[in-house]
């Protein structure tokens, strides 16, 4: 007989480098999906951890073979802590996206590290995880994952926006759903935030006290990929090789 709900726990790590989000969810399917959260927490990452994953974009394979074993068992430890700490039982499945150091869909490359075999073994626990790389093997670009979520559980909204490292959007047009990324976001407001000793723009303070530099934003506009039509997605290499140039080129000041 087929499963009418389900107990699974929801682990994710985004450009944001805020930290390991762990969310118990219950999902009922036997008409509408509904679904409860009753439990959620962040673990956030040391000062080691974020450094070394805000560099893992520029790291060697081998480095990142040692980096993907090396994190696979500092999320498994995280997770098993997390369910012994609350006592959690009888999970469906533990379903883990770990954390991207990789995405160049126009390459047809995107890797995520915290999703290997080891991490099954450590937790003692059904794993579903590596959205990602089946996206692309179907033809889509990897990111956003989002747009199947929003259609099942959000319906009743027109558009669905998410603002992390990057700002995505989903939407049904003609029964079809459309996602995809709009522009960075965190990738680049934490950037700077930490030049001012704060590891994040808290409550958007320094944003609501900045002012609109007209010929930065005509260039950032000017971008290629604004032009571009969905599918698309954006990686923090993409940040990097257009956008920060044109920030570091400006006289805009940083304080």
């Amino acid at each position: 007989m087929k499963k009418q709900s389900y107990k699974v726990l929801g682990v994710m790590s985004g450009t944001s480098l805020d930290g390991v989000d762990l969310a118990l969810c219950y999902f009922d399917i036997q008409k509408n999906i509904t679904y409860k959260m009753p439990l959620a927490k962040t673990i956030a990452y040391s000062t080691y951890w974020r450094s070394r994953l805000l560099r893992a974009v520029d790291f060697s394979s081998k480095e990142l073979v040692l980096l993907d074993l090396e994190y696979t068992k500092y999320l498994g430890d995280i997770i098993k802590t997390f369910i012994a700490d609350n006592n959690i039982k009888d999970l469906d499945a533990v379903c883990s996206h770990g954390h991207t150091v990789l995405h160049r869909p126009d390459q047809g490359v995107t890797l995520q590290i915290g999703n290997l075999e080891q991490i099954s073994k450590n937790i003692q626990q059904t794993v579903v995880c590596d959205f990602r790389v089946q996206d692309l093997l179907f033809g889509g670009q990897g990111a956003p994952l989002v747009p199947l979520g929003d259609r099942l559980l959000f319906s009743q909204y027109d558009y669905c926006l998410n603002l992390g490292g990057f700002a995505n959007i989903s939407k049904v047009s003609s029964g079809v759903s459309v996602a995809y990324d709009i522009c960075p976001v965190n990738v680049v407001m934490n950037h700077y935030a930490q030049k001012l000793a704060m590891p994040y723009d808290s409550g958007g303070e320094l944003a609501k006290s900045g002012e609109i530099l007209p010929t930065i934003l005509k260039q950032l506009d000017a971008l290629s990929y604004y032009r571009q039509h969905p599918p698309k997605s954006l990686g923090v290499e993409w940040v990097y090789k257009e956008l920060m140039p044109i920030l570091k080129a400006s006289k805009a000041k940083e304080e």
